[in-house]
């Protein structure tokens, strides 16, 4: 495995994370044009067919919703498993999405430093996923 590819893997994280929203605002979407079709007088075959296609978009994502938390989780674990000096990093990048800067910053680096502590990281992850598959 390359530094490129555990990278690629914990930036799954925050892709999950957007991925879960645009879930949830979708189905909001649906909800929304459920309750205002409940309101109208004379809308009831509008009414069942946006009630069906909300239970179908809620059945359909679940499983989506499963997997993403999983693998949130599943990311999650890996960090925890890197040496304690080196989560921080992993988390302010890939579960927080900030950028170098402010990592060096929050976390009283300079940026050579932090990108160095994130190169010593990232070979950390790559050892653990390498032992686990």
């Amino acid at each position: 495995m390359t530094s490129q590819e555990a990278k690629e893997y914990l930036m799954q994280y925050r892709e999950s994370m957007n991925r879960t929203k645009e879930i949830a605002d979708h189905l909001a979407d649906l909800r929304s044009v459920a309750e205002s079709l409940g309101h109208e007088h004379g809308q009831r075959a509008s009414l069942d067919e946006a009630v069906a296609a909300l239970v179908d978009a809620q059945d359909e994502t679940a499983h989506e919703l499963n997997r993403l938390c999983a693998l949130r989780g599943e990311i999650i674990g890996t960090i925890d498993s890197v040496p304690k000096v080196y989560r921080p990093v992993l988390v302010e990048r890939y579960v927080n999405g900030h950028t170098w800067e402010k990592i060096a910053v929050n976390l009283n680096y300079s940026y050579r430093g932090i990108t160095k502590l994130h190169g010593r990281a990232l070979l950390a992850v790559i050892e653990i996923l390498e032992r686990v598959h």
